[in-house]
């Protein structure tokens, strides 16, 4: 077993009347690559959320390495370790490439403030962008305006955004979402070589089955914003309710 990283303490989170989280616990370790699924409206992004500080709860904890975190800011968990990429595309489409990469990195080497210096100026913020470029294989469109990449490129730059702030957890919202085959992959490659070499713990929230099941170490399933069901890929393919309120003839 890794070493907890997130954990939650009945989660709950409504909007109006409706009750999109309910009594949710939750944990996350280090080393598991996770994926939550379920059906429309079983709260998996409002998860994501509420762990990411988008949203904060009505009710409930959220901890990171034990300290109470539920109501830090977003910028505040980035520090911490905690990232994510979102369901709708995160980049600055008229910035180039490069640009998109070092801004998340400038913040990380907190230089943010120092306004009079270009940014080629610091060498070692265009030395790691080039290493995060070269990872995702866009260091040869570094200088093409972000807004012009073809949509798999443009989610590869959004996890290299994400990943450039050295996170100890990333969670990545629908990362495969209107991907050809090819840029699937490409993608699923490139968590999977992330993972292995253990400096980010990822959690996927993900419909598409066959990336889940080829990618996952562990599943939650979800259902009415709280959890029906985890374990192993193995276990949840064989979980008769799972296959009942979810999975049917997909699995």
């Amino acid at each position: 077993m890794g070493e907890i990283l997130i954990n939650t303490e009945g989660l709950i989170k409504t909007f109006g009347k409706f009750v999109a989280i309910d009594e949710l616990n939750l944990t996350f370790e280090s080393g598991i690559i996770t994926s939550i699924i379920g059906p429309n409206g079983a709260g998996k992004t409002t998860a994501i959320n509420l762990l990411t500080g988008a949203l904060y709860p009505d009710q409930g904890k959220v901890f990171f390495r034990g300290e109470d975190i539920t109501f830090l800011q977003p910028d505040q968990r980035v520090r911490r370790g905690i990232a994510r990429s979102f369901q709708v595309m995160d980049i600055f489409p008229m910035l180039t490439v490069l640009e998109n990469v070092q801004l998340p990195l400038l913040a990380r080497f907190r230089k943010t403030r120092k306004w009079f210096f270009p940014v080629p100026y610091y060498g070692d913020i265009l030395d790691e962008a080039e290493i995060i470029l070269n990872y995702l294989g866009l260091w040869n469109k570094k200088d093409v305006t972000a807004g012009e990449l073809s949509h798999g490129d443009q989610r590869l730059l959004e996890m290299g955004m994400a990943i450039a702030s050295k996170p100890e957890i990333c969670f990545l919202d629908e990362p495969s979402s209107g991907m050809n085959p090819l840029e699937r992959a490409k993608v699923l490659e490139l968590i999977r070589s992330l993972a292995e070499e253990g400096s980010t713990t990822f959690v996927i929230v993900e419909h598409d089955l066959d990336v889940i099941f080829s990618l996952s170490d562990r599943i939650i399933v979800m259902n009415k914003g709280s959890v029906l069901a985890e374990g192993e890929p193995d276990e949840i393919r064989k979980n008769k309710e799972v296959i009942e309120i979810y999975l049917g003839e997909e699995i």
